[in-house]
């Protein structure tokens, strides 16, 4: 077989089933394309997953068959929801069917909808019952993948991230459908296995540009290139999705008889031994804002980045927590921006009263009390106003255009904020700043909502780091969180946990 057609699409959540918020097909679909505008809105975005699709496409001499493009974070997604773009992906997989060979799928691992679970066996099961049991399927997937047996029996190999910011999200999608094409071609005749460990990875201690993190991506590679596997990945798991299949997991792809599952237990015990190096500290807003303050005082010039983990958009939380501004403003720290706060009121207000304006009322807090109640404001100055379009400069998702929306910088006593009318995803780099005119190298402290995919474009440029947990549906502190589903016991909820 030379010329290979393959069907390709990407469809997942990572769902934050702790969200008060109601995950309509609005609140999920993130850069939805079907169709033809799948190959037209992201043949030229380099770092994403379709990006390294078409690319090992290209290379092969493979024909494409575009599907749809959906990936987001939020809450539980809605029935309708699910139905809707279920219906639209597998519809056009019905259609072609016949002609294709393969079919290549970006999926998320922690997706959870009204009745389902497990959305990436949901979602693998649908497209079964269209093409059957023999044609290959592979699948690339975030590194927050809560893994499944149901996933590796429905698939022909996982291939998973590695890296944490996600800059490699284009190899991910390169290598499954490189792998994809070459079972076609009988290049390959890979077999795919699960270790499950029970443990759930800080996720504020994963960041996989430093140590601890870099030392497991740097044994799970190694010893890929020891063994001769075609893959493996350890997926760090979401642990804010409550539910059964929820926690940390090793999967290998291997030639046919290289015995896959003995690797996979091999590395999931190695991950077992050094859980205790990813164990992390927490951190309040005053004690992030003090330990900030001490990395100024040290030499070198530079501004300091201080990370709300607790309130990541990327992780489903609603972006308008205000435990951190609320520290802020009480100490009116001089030289200190934060950006963004998803408020579509304030962010019209501004607009309406124009630069040079000022505003009043409630800033924030409004989705629900578990991220800080609103923090009232009077006459703060409108500084700067925006459309909120820009394009990603981050090596995570460079290329793709975000849309913030109607867009506002307030200044509130010395304490400067960026308001936003619609929710873009967390902040990945300078651009919710830049778009309101403000260069983020004339501030001291620079406040995020993010947990570590800020760092791709952040950590070569900050002077200093600082994480902060206050309480919310993404805090570090997993106690804070009334789980029901989870599998116990799991390590750091359940400290005398054995493997």
């Amino acid at each position: 077989m030379d010329t290979v057609k393959i069907i390709f699409g990407v469809i997942g959540n990572e769902t934050n089933t702790f969200s008060s918020e109601i995950g309509t097909f609005q609140r999920w679909a993130s850069g939805w394309a079907v169709g033809q505008d799948v190959l037209n809105y992201f043949r030229n975005v380099p770092g994403y997953y379709i990006g390294g699709m078409l690319r090992a496409a290209q290379e092969a001499g493979a024909e494409v068959i575009p599907t749809v493009n959906l990936m987001g974070a939020g809450p539980v997604i809605r029935k309708e929801a699910l139905d809707y773009a279920m219906d639209t992906m597998c519809g056009i997989i019905a259609q072609h069917k016949d002609e294709a060979d393969g079919i290549c799928m970006g999926l998320h691992g922690a997706g959870v909808a009204e009745g389902v679970d497990d959305l990436e066996t949901y979602t693998l099961e649908k497209v079964r019952e269209i093409v059957g049991d023999e044609m290959p399927i592979t699948v690339s997937l975030d590194l927050h993948g809560n893994i499944t047996d149901d996933m590796v029996r429905l698939s022909d190999g996982l291939f998973g991230l590695k890296e944490y910011p996600h800059v490699d999200m284009a190899d991910a999608g390169y290598l499954a459908m490189k792998s994809l094409i070459r079972i076609l071609r009988g290049e390959i005749h890979p077999e795919t296995a699960v270790a499950h460990i029970p443990m759930f990875t800080n996720l504020c201690n994963a960041n996989t540009f430093d140590m601890p993190m870099r030392e497991f991506k740097e044994h799970v590679a190694a010893y890929v290139k020891e063994h001769g596997l075609i893959d493996a990945t350890f997926f760090q798991g979401f642990p804010y999705a409550d539910v059964a299949c929820a926690g940390a997991s090793v999967v290998v792809v291997a030639e046919r008889g290289q015995n896959a599952q003995a690797a996979a237990d091999e590395l999931a015990r190695w991950v077992w031994d050094h859980r205790h190096a990813l164990d992390v500290e927490c951190l309040s807003p005053a004690q992030a804002l003090d330990r900030a303050a001490e990395e100024l005082q040290k030499p070198g010039k530079g501004y300091v980045v201080i990370n709300d983990a607790a309130d990541n958009p990327g992780g489903g939380c609603p972006c308008d927590g205000t435990w951190l501004l609320q520290e802020l403003l009480r100490r009116d720290v001089p030289r200190s921006i934060l950006g963004y706060l998803h408020d579509p009121e304030m962010a019209e207000k501004a607009h309406a009263a124009g630069v040079g304006g000022t505003v009043s009322g409630l800033l924030g807090g409004k989705t629900d009390q578990i991220h800080g109640a609103p923090v009232e404001i009077r006459d703060a100055l409108v500084c700067a106003l925006s459309d909120g379009k820009a394009v990603c400069v981050s090596p995570m998702m460079q290329g793709a255009a975000f849309n913030y929306g109607k867009t506002a910088r307030l200044r509130i006593g010395q304490v400067e904020v960026v308001v936003s009318s619609l929710l873009a995803g967390q902040t990945l780099d300078d651009r919710p700043f830049l778009v309101t005119g403000a260069d983020i190298n004339d501030y001291d402290i620079v406040c995020v909502k993010s947990t570590n995919h800020f760092r791709a474009f952040f950590q070569s440029r900050a002077k200093a780091i600082v994480t902060t947990n206050p309480p919310g549906i993404h805090t570090a502190d997993y106690s804070l969180l009334t789980y029901h589903k989870i599998r116990r016991p799991i390590y750091p909820l359940d400290p005398e946990t054995t493997f």
